[in-house]
């Protein structure tokens, strides 16, 4: 009997780990080895929904490859798993600290244009890069001037993000957030409120651009002013709403709004409102938007810099928080400044409405992710795509290609309609043995994935909203089966194996 139950459990583990190893790197995880265990239920629930995730620590590949440094082996890595493993996702999981050191260092590159000089700024896109950036070999990486022929800015098979933990209660938090804003997003018009906030009258001009482009690409959406001297809230006279932290405060904890732009100055650990009152970590504290996380943008300096010695940044303190927050936001690593090819020209043009590069590559980050229905990373590497044709003509665009990072899970949808929960049509039971399984959905285009120890496929339903699988049970057991796609909460459901 002892046997028998030893090749029992022998026969499942061997079923477990098949059913694991057919299964393709969709997501590529990277952490730190103390945090691969932390990060296992994020892992599950991506797996779950059809994006097969593999967990990977930077230990792990340092070992495993070869490279000048750590920053190239995990180039390497990451190039490994989109080119032979079917990565559409890679996620950096944890922050970076000064000299390439942190969690999961970041590959600084070297800038000297007319806005800043830098040999720190972190930049995650060379991880997806099949070129070295580093052309000359003399170790300062992405140096336009010398280093142009080495340097993609994008890689049209994979997508990146970076979510910005240091602890396993920052990744708890998170992960629970995620699943929250996956399955039980709100189904009202939360999704379709965008709020551009500012504090900046010299700024309206070209955010009125912005949200223009914005209005005439995105079905339904409902872009807002929250501006300094004019918002939907005024009573008796314009701007008597002010932008200032409890109301900003006020309007995140109504949860109306389920996505936000914020220009205006900022440091390390502030956005900077009106009459210079600031929203800090002690702002961010007293949200209680749970199961109503923000998507945002933001062109504040400094506010996206998750490499400092000092901790957190705000946009951090944003994504770390529990039960509030954001899910999702895209910063500037260092100054966030207006770029122009020719800014004596530009610059006066902007006054009269025109985007400057930051502000076109965020308002391109929104217009792909709301009007084509692509996740926050795919439309990230959209915008940047945007741009390379200006990053190849200027230093300056260059810069502002490398300090724009997505910060957050670059797989989530950003809703860009209200989400229903599809209704799902099953049997209730199947046999052991080889037969079809008929999944019938109201959701054409929609994403399921069935899942169990012997099983793991995923398929898009048809235009009927079907799709059919060819399965072989052996053994009594249950099937996880999940519905997921564009603006749908995720319905599941569970089938029983006799």
């Amino acid at each position: 009997m002892k046997l028998l139950m030893i090749i029992f459990v022998s026969i499942l583990f061997s079923l477990s780990v098949d059913a694991e190893v057919k299964r393709p790197a969709t997501i590529l995880l990277i952490c730190d080895e103390s945090h691969v265990s932390s990060w296992s239920k994020f892992a599950s629930w991506k797996t779950s929904i059809g994006k097969a995730t593999k967990i990977i620590s930077v230990k792990t590949i340092s070992e495993k490859y070869k490279g000048k440094d750590i920053q190239e082996k995990i180039r390497l890595c990451c190039l490994d798993h989109i080119n032979n493993h079917k990565t559409k996702w890679v996620i950096l999981g944890g922050d970076s600290q000064p000299g390439g050191k942190g969690l999961v260092p970041d590959r600084d590159t070297y800038h000297i244009n007319q806005y800043a000089q830098y040999a720190d700024l972190p930049t995650d896109i060379y991880y997806l890069s099949e070129k070295n950036w580093d052309s000359n070999n003399d170790g300062l990486y992405g140096d336009w001037n010398n280093d142009k022929d080495s340097i993609s800015y994008t890689n049209v098979k994979a997508s990146i993000g970076r979510i910005p933990v240091r602890s396993k209660k920052d990744i708890a938090a998170y992960t629970a957030k995620i699943i929250s804003h996956e399955s039980n997003y709100p189904e009202k018009e939360f999704a379709f409120n965008l709020i551009y906030t500012c504090p900046m009258a010299g700024a309206y001009p070209k955010l009125n651009t912005s949200k223009k482009v914005l209005e005439s690409n995105w079905k339904g959406g409902l872009p807002q002013q929250f501006f300094g001297h004019v918002t939907p809230w005024d009573k008796v006279k314009k701007g008597d709403h002010e932008l200032l932290p409890s109301n900003w405060i006020d309007l995140i904890n109504k949860k109306s709004v389920g996505k936000m732009h914020m220009h205006g100055h900022g440091l390390l650990n502030v956005w900077v409102l009106e009459n210079h009152k600031t929203v800090d970590a002690n702002s961010i504290s007293k949200l209680k938007n749970e199961n109503a996380y923000l998507t945002m943008t933001t062109v504040s300096c400094f506010t996206g810099k998750y490499d400092g010695v000092k901790d957190p940044s705000v946009t951090e303190s944003m994504l770390r928080k529990e039960k509030g927050g954001a899910v999702i936001i895209v910063a500037p690593s260092r100054e966030g400044v207006p770029i122009f090819h020719n800014p004596r020209v530009d610059f006066p043009l902007m006054m009269k409405g025109k985007m400057d590069g930051t502000t076109r590559t965020l308002t391109n980050f929104w217009r792909h992710a709301l009007s084509e229905d692509m996740t926050a990373g795919d439309a990230m590497r959209a915008a940047k795509a945007d741009m390379i044709d200006d990053a190849v003509k200027s230093n300056n665009f260059h810069y502002l290609q490398c300090e724009l990072n997505l910060l957050g899970d670059p797989t989530l949808d950003l809703r860009a309609r209200n989400p229903r929960r599809p209704i799902v049509t099953v049997p209730k039971e199947l046999k052991k043995g080889k037969q079809k399984l008929i999944v019938s959905t109201d959701a054409p285009g929609s994403t399921i994935c069935i899942m169990n120890k012997e099983i793991y496929q995923v398929k898009k339903t048809n235009d009927k909203g079907q799709a059919e699988f060819e399965i072989s049970p052996k053994s009594k057991d249950t099937i996880s089966l999940k519905v997921s796609g564009p603006s749908l909460n995720v319905a599941s459901v569970v089938i029983n194996v006799k």
